[in-house]
């Protein structure tokens, strides 16, 4: 089946870029990257911008996707996928065909104020480094591949949550 991904989300302030693959079924039908339920990424993104926030809400059940953005905007991080069209039976990566990339040139011409880049996964890292490599390097912006905050993945919540606290706490303050 042909998918297509979102826009990006992003404004002048952002400097910090998170990039998934392709967003699944359920963030396709409801519009909203990220909306599956057992996705950790809103849940991971919250307790790594918002230090107080109540350890037992979970962001699908108690937050709007308006609140989301707004959150990443406040915190200059931009969110977009490294594919613009593929061919995906279900919902895994792994079946991902016949893909298109977005315009990662246009895109870090027209926002050459992004200085961070983090890869929500692998694949989106793989995706990315082998057609535009020649951005990172001649922009001199850093990156870090980042474990994927899919429910596939099998890895303990809480490390990939820790991982990336980290990881955004240091690009939030410039540490790279």
């Amino acid at each position: 089946m042909k998918i297509q991904s979102f826009p990006p989300i992003i404004n002048k302030d952002s400097k910090i870029l998170i990039l998934g693959t392709m967003p699944g079924n359920e963030s396709l039908i409801k519009n909203e990257y990220y909306a599956h339920p057992n996705n950790h990424f809103w849940d991971i993104i919250f307790r790594c911008l918002i230090d107080d926030y109540p350890k037992f809400n979970r962001v699908q059940e108690t937050e709007t996707y308006q609140r989301k953005v707004e959150l990443l905007q406040k915190n200059k991080i931009a969110l977009w996928d490294i594919l613009k069209y593929c061919d995906r039976k279900g919902n895994l990566d792994k079946d991902i065909r016949n893909e298109v990339e977005n315009d990662f040139n246009a895109f870090f011409h027209e926002n050459e104020q992004i200085s961070f880049v983090i890869f929500n996964g692998k694949k989106a890292f793989n995706y990315f480094i082998t057609s535009f490599k020649h951005i990172i390097e001649n922009k001199h912006i850093r990156t870090v591949t980042l474990n994927s905050t899919s429910s596939t993945n099998h890895n303990n919540v809480f490390s990939i949550l820790s991982e990336w606290n980290t990881e955004i706490k240091k690009a939030l303050i410039g540490e790279y």
